[in-house]
């Protein structure tokens, strides 16, 4: 089965690298029309390690050289993750420039190679756990006989898999003794009734694997019959065959319509009697397996979105009270998708006159996303990275990059935005690692970016990060946010462009009463989107200082 998965592997990365080789290449012409561009090398870069990713698939996947039984998952792994996250570091730096240029033709390209590897990224690491998941060489056929079995709650062979329990429905004495006979000598117990009342009456009272059910009966006839079995939501599921005199036999399509299995006409062959009996006791038996499987998917599914929902109130716990002091105030807004995401964010006071706040952003969803970023925001909140100064928004984010090393936290990296005020000298340091920019809105509605080009956190080890100043003028609004809450889908089925997000934010900030606007910030998104709930964490802070 590894065989099987590793061949299907090979000819999807093929693809993908292909992907990216063939869309840089395609940017690094388009560049040549720009000459002052500051675009090529990244993408330069990315060209050559999808190059060196190639070189290393071959080493890994190719036949003659290197049989599959020999291949090393650990070593494939570990030589691919590396130039992989340099690629998504170096797409997400360039889509973040194209978005600063409005460079849309570039941008697209840019989704592009973004989007093929981290499609590679899923890819390896789907199929490695579903490698990790398969029983041991040898064990094959009887282990995965066994595992089914379990799973169904009993193992049953596929003779037994055919026998049940049928309920036989005929006004005719002999008809109904004939059906008994020739059924309990292959093994089916079974019950006969001789009208269509008792017939509901007793599937009310008892569980039957398969109804054999006369057309012609006094009272209730075997139309009326099927229907009300039909028609209900406890017996539905029940299979029901129809006994057909040859002169009725344009009754039977009308029958089918209405839900029967099968027909079986009265002058019937034992064989043909055991063999449709066979075929939909069999489909019975798959049918009840498959229900079974749905409903142990279902409560898994419960299960999850209840762990799910204990993170996301765990997470919003966590998070600062709003606070109105020493010159600013801050409130929030915080709303995380059914799958929960990776956000978190924070302010506090570093000194009497330094006040620090940032928002983070862990790729991916689920409970390990939000416990990393949980671990993140403790470790910035208790102040815990040593030889740090955490008044220097470019230093916390190298002590950061360096402690948290995707390698080490299971393929998952962040990005971050952070920054210190400093309320003497009104001065706003700040660095930015692959998050959107900061939004500041002055007392005439005038809206500034807050942003750097750098890396994301966790994919260079000596990544050296920037920072930047601004000086924040009284009365002025600052807004950090995730992009779950601009990264939507209008009614109109088209993207909200982040200009007209930003025109939005700021319309809001000018507009809305004191304290309210991030609410009102939630509510347009949500009408603009038809969304009560979003796909992503939505998380947007506001610090106004006063």
């Amino acid at each position: 089965m590894k065989n099987d998965s590793l061949k299907y592997l090979r000819h999807e990365l093929r693809g993908y690298l292909n992907h990216i080789v063939g869309y840089s290449e395609i940017l690094l012409d388009d560049l040549k029309e720009i000459p002052e561009s500051d675009l090529s090398l990244d993408i330069e870069k990315i060209r050559e390690e999808a190059l060196n990713l190639q070189k290393v698939f071959q080493q890994s996947f190719y036949l003659n050289s290197s049989p599959l039984e020999k291949f090393d998952a650990a070593d494939f792994k570990r030589n691919l993750f590396g130039p992989l996250y340099m690629i998504i570091g170096l797409a997400q730096r360039l889509k973040k420039l194209c978005e600063d240029k409005g460079s849309e033709y570039l941008l697209e390209d840019v989704l592009k190679v973004l989007d093929s590897a981290r499609k590679i990224l899923e890819l390896i690491e789907q199929e490695m756990r579903s490698w990790e998941d398969e029983p041991a060489s040898g064990e094959d056929a009887a282990s995965i006989r066994f595992t089914i079995g379990n799973m169904s709650g009993n193992q049953v062979s596929l003779k037994d898999q055919n026998l049940g329990r049928i309920l036989v429905v005929d006004d005719n004495e002999m008809n109904r003794d004939i059906l008994v006979r020739h059924l309990e000598r292959q093994g089916h117990q079974v019950t006969a009734v001789e009208n269509g009342a008792r017939c509901l009456s007793v599937l009310q009272e008892s569980t039957f694997d398969l109804v054999l059910l006369d057309i012609m009966m006094p009272g209730l006839n075997g139309y009326q019959v099927l229907e009300k079995i039909k028609g209900s939501p406890k017996l539905r599921d029940i299979p029901v065959i129809m006994i057909s005199a040859l002169d009725e036999m344009d009754s039977v399509a009308h029958c089918i319509s209405l839900g029967a299995e099968d027909y079986l006409p009265k002058s019937f062959d034992p064989i043909l009697l055991k063999a449709r009996i066979s075929a939909c006791m069999t489909k019975k038996h798959y049918r009840d397996q498959e229900q079974h499987y749905v409903q142990a998917l279902m409560e898994t599914q419960q299960h999850l979105e209840k762990e799910l929902a204990e993170a996301a109130d765990y997470v919003r716990g966590l998070l600062p009270l709003p606070c109105e002091q020493k010159g600013l105030s801050a409130q929030w807004v915080f709303q995380p998708s059914a799958k929960l995401g990776g956000d978190c964010f924070d302010y506090h006071w570093l000194d009497e006159n330094s006040f620090a706040v940032y928002l983070l952003d862990v790729a991916g969803h689920g409970i390990g996303a939000a416990l990393l970023s949980v671990s993140v925001m403790n470790v910035l909140r208790s102040q815990g990275l040593p030889n740090t100064d955490f008044q220097d928004p470019a230093g916390v984010l190298g002590a950061l990059n360096l402690n948290f090393q995707m390698e080490n936290q299971n393929n998952m990296y962040f990005t971050i935005w952070y920054g210190v005020w400093n309320r003497q000298t009104r001065v706003l340091k700040f660095a930015s690692a692959g998050a959107p920019p900061a939004i500041l809105v002055d007392e005439q509605a005038r809206s500034f970016e807050l942003t750097t080009t750098d890396m994301i956190v966790g994919v260079e080890l000596d990544y050296v990060y920037e920072n930047r100043e601004f000086i924040v003028p009284p009365k002025s609004k600052l807004y950090l946010f995730s992009d779950g809450v601009y990264e939507i889908k209008k009614t109109n089925g088209k993207m909200l462009v982040f200009k007209e997000f930003v025109d939005l934010l700021t319309y809001q900030a000018a507009e809305s009463q004191r304290g309210n606007t991030v609410k009102a910030v939630r509510d347009q998104i949500q009408g603009i989107s038809g969304l009560d709930h979003f796909d992503d964490d939505f998380s947007l802070l506001e610090v106004e200082f006063l």
